[in-house]
């Protein structure tokens, strides 16, 4: 098996890697989605600090390796028999680390400026997202101290999602494409 992983900034164009991802029928598991979920759990209601509270308190909890772990066996349970995996949401370096060693990953980064993400997020509207400048760049700042930037600058591939929405589109097609062709060879 092999996972793809993407990571990224909040806004940066994760989901349309994943909706291509399910078009292609690669199964997709949300790393956010384990998050969210214990977010509900503790009975909070979903937004951007309790989201980001529940994240660190898994981590405080159980390690860096917090969010991964869980993902990573459902992954084995469910999809053992795939050839291919997408993994969204790998926000630490730990988590990365803890993957390669069970699997073969290629990660993918997607990148879009602070501006450009701000503006795709207030427009979004998901219940955990930003729609106020300080809580835009206190979410970003509780990332970045999750070490995503490490995993973004050592990715397998970049890409840019600033330009026209149908050539992102086009761009990530090709790459999945690629990814895919590399294991079948």
């Amino acid at each position: 098996m092999k996972l793809i992983g993407i990571t990224g900034m909040p806004g940066s164009g994760k989901s349309a890697i994943i909706n291509l991802a399910k078009e292609n029928n690669i199964p997709v598991v949300s790393m956010g989605d384990i998050v969210r979920h214990e977010t509900l759990k503790q009975g909070l209601i979903l937004n951007p600090e309790n989201v980001g509270k529940t994240a660190i308190f898994l981590r405080k909890l159980h390690g860096k390796e917090a969010i991964v772990v869980p993902c990573l066996k459902y992954i084995f349970e469910k999809y053992k028999n795939e050839k291919f995996v997408v993994i969204e949401g790998i926000r630490s370096i730990y988590e990365v680390n803890y993957l390669k060693k069970h699997v073969f990953l290629e990660i993918i980064a997607i990148h879009s400026s602070p501006k450009t993400r701000f503006e795709r997020l207030s427009a979004r509207n998901r219940e955990d997202d930003s729609n106020s400048l300080d809580t835009f760049i206190e979410r970003d700042n509780r990332e970045l101290d999750f070490s995503i930037g490490s995993v973004i600058s050592l990715a397998d591939y970049v890409v840019v999602n600033e330009e026209e929405y149908d050539k992102f589109l086009e761009n990530l097609n090709s790459l999945l494409k690629k990814i895919i062709m590399n294991v079948d060879e």
